[in-house]
Parts: C-alpha cells; sequence; structure tokens
C-alpha cells in the first residue's frame, strides 16, 4: 500500500510539472506572436491629409508620401508620389486628387474612362489587360484595371484604382516589373484596404475656367489661332479618319509661361455644318506635365459613340492646366 501511494505521488508530481510546462510555453507563444505583430504594425507609417481628404497606412520602407508639385493640395487636381523608398523590389506610385470640375466626371465609370484614355495615349505600348469591380477601405466602391506598357524597352504593368468621394475623385497607380510583383501586390492591397476618406478640410479657391484657357479653331481643310492669355500655346493640329473610321485630331502644345503646368488637358468641341454642337471630347498633352518653354504632343481620338465623327464640319480646341 505504500508503494502504490509512493506511485500515485509521482505521478500526480509528473502531471503538475507538465501542466506547468505547458502554461509557460503558451505564454511565451503568446508573447512572441503578440511581437511578431507588433513588429508589423511598426513597419507601417499612417498618412492623413485632410486637405485632400484621404487617410491611409503604407510600408515604412516606401518612404514618404509627397506632393509631385508643392502646394497642389490647394489646386482643383493634385498628384502625390514616394520619395525616399528604401525597397528591396521596384516600383512606382502615385496618388491623384481631382476635384468634380478638373476630372470633368459625374460619375466614378467618367473617371475610370478619362484616366484609362490618359494613360493609352501617354504611356508607350499600352495594352488593357483586365478591370473589376472593387471595394476600397471597408466600404468605399471602386473599380480597377490592370495594364502592361513599355518602360525603357522592357515590359512593366500596372494597376490603376479609382474611387469617390462627396464629388471629389481619387485614383491610385502601381507599376512595376514582374519580378517585383508577388511582393509589391500583397503590400498595395493593404494600402487600398486601409483607406478612408476624409471630409475635405481645405477649400480650393476657384478659378475662372477662361483665366486658365486657349482656344484653337479649326476644320478639316484649314485652322485659324487665336489669342491665348493662359500661356499654353497650341502650335499646329490637324485631323484625319483612320480605316476603321475613327477621327484623330492630333498636334502640338507650347508652355510659354515662366513656370511648368501639370494636367495639360486639350479639350475639342465638335460642330456640324451649322455650326450645332454635337460633341466634346478631351485628352492630355503627353507627357501632361510641360515646363516652361517646353512642347508637347497630343492627340484627340474619337469614335462614333464618343462624337458622331460623320457630322463633324469643324471644331474648337481649348487649352487649360490645372
Amino acid at each position: 500500500m505504500g508503494l502504490a501511494m509512493k506511485f500515485v505521488m509521482l505521478a500526480i508530481v509528473h502531471l503538475l510539472v507538465v501542466l506547468f510546462l505547458e502554461i509557460v510555453l503558451q505564454s511565451s507563444f503568446a508573447q512572441n506572436l503578440s511581437e511578431v505583430t507588433g513588429n508589423k504594425n511598426s513597419s507601417l507609417t499612417q498618412y492623413e491629409n485632410p486637405d485632400i481628404g484621404i487617410r491611409l497606412s503604407h510600408p515604412t520602407d516606401w518612404g514618404k508620401i509627397v506632393e509631385l508639385d508643392e502646394g497642389c493640395h490647394k489646386q482643383p487636381s493634385c498628384v502625390l508620389d514616394l520619395d525616399g523608398t528604401n525597397t528591396n523590389y521596384t516600383f512606382g506610385f502615385s496618388l491623384r486628387k481631382f476635384s468634380k470640375e478638373s476630372c470633368n466626371c459625374m460619375s466614378l465609370m467618367d473617371h475610370v474612362r478619362n484616366g484609362f484614355n490618359s494613360q493609352v495615349t501617354s504611356l508607350n505600348g499600352f495594352s488593357f489587360i483586365n478591370d473589376n469591380q472593387t471595394t476600397i477601405g471597408k466600404n468605399y466602391p471602386g473599380w480597377q484595371y490592370e495594364y502592361s506598357f513599355l518602360h525603357s524597352g522592357a515590359e512593366e504593368r500596372g494597376i490603376n484604382v479609382f474611387a469617390t468621394f462627396n464629388d471629389t475623385y481619387y485614383s491610385i497607380d502601381v507599376t512595376y516589373p514582374e519580378e517585383s510583383r508577388a511582393k509589391l501586390l500583397p503590400e498595395f492591397k493593404k494600402v487600398i484596404d486601409s483607406i478612408e476618406f476624409l471630409p475635405v478640410q481645405d477649400q480650393i479657391s476657384k478659378i475662372p475656367s477662361f483665366m486658365n484657357m486657349s482656344e484653337v479653331e479649326g476644320s478639316k481643310s484649314n485652322t485659324a489661332l487665336k489669342n491665348n492669355p493662359s500661356g499654353l500655346q497650341i502650335l499646329s493640329h490637324n485631323s484625319f479618319t483612320d480605316s476603321e473610321g475613327y477621327m484623330h485630331v492630333v498636334g502640338e502644345i507650347k508652355n510659354n509661361s515662366s513656370s511648368a503646368e501639370t494636367n495639360v488637358k486639350i479639350i475639342g468641341t465638335f460642330y456640324d455644318i451649322n455650326n450645332q454642337v454635337v460633341g466634346a471630347q478631351f485628352t492630355y498633352a503627353n507627357p501632361p506635365s510641360i515646363g516652361a518653354g517646353d512642347k508637347a504632343p497630343f492627340e484627340l481620338v474619337l469614335t462614333s459613340a464618343s462624337v458622331p465623327t460623320s457630322l463633324i464640319d469643324h471644331y474648337i480646341l481649348q487649352a487649360s492646366h490645372e
């Protein structure tokens, strides 16, 4: 009986030791998990800009989000870029904000179409891959498309994500070589999921559109240049219809001002033989930003869906900057 009691006591002691060790190990594991989570959180940097109405988190090694044109948050449109990126993969990033007027948009899909048309004309070797509806942040509806293009002769890819909130329009774009895809896209998804739109705090000073606009009249056979008080001068333009029936208006624009102009837009208004408006379309210069004294080409492409080309007798081109 005494020996049996000793075995029972040893079994109880052994069980207590096992339970104690399990509690210690679980506590240690929980602490390590907390430390790992803390490291992941500490590797994110929060960016908040009430002037353009957005808050998001991005990897710390992406550097800082900065205005490409300092002070542009006070303008109808603003382009933001990264500064001080220190990642082990290569990529490009841009965040764009447009007012309703500068976007020339009535809906999210207008915004998507405008962004798409701009990239078609500005990127070398642009090729559409796919698109789909998506969600920005927790509950903001959005749209995104994937594309490829040529950069320094090599193919790269890009994803452009679009959203709108309180008549302000946003696009977030990343570009990358194929070898960066696996590392970049999970991080980019975290950025998109973190986005929160805010009421814009700083009201933009509105500028009459006629103060930053120049005009050119033209027809299929001749052109007549008018004054251009904005400093933007359309040097030349011409129109032709391709084999598929699409009308193209191509030309060159010059920035005669003493400073760079961003998001230079060329708007075409098209008239029939009775001088009645039959449609309008716009494009951006290539590239959209033009330095002081520099020139840039542009191309408007019209389809029967956007403008009934068979009715066009003449047009007026207006160049504006934002």
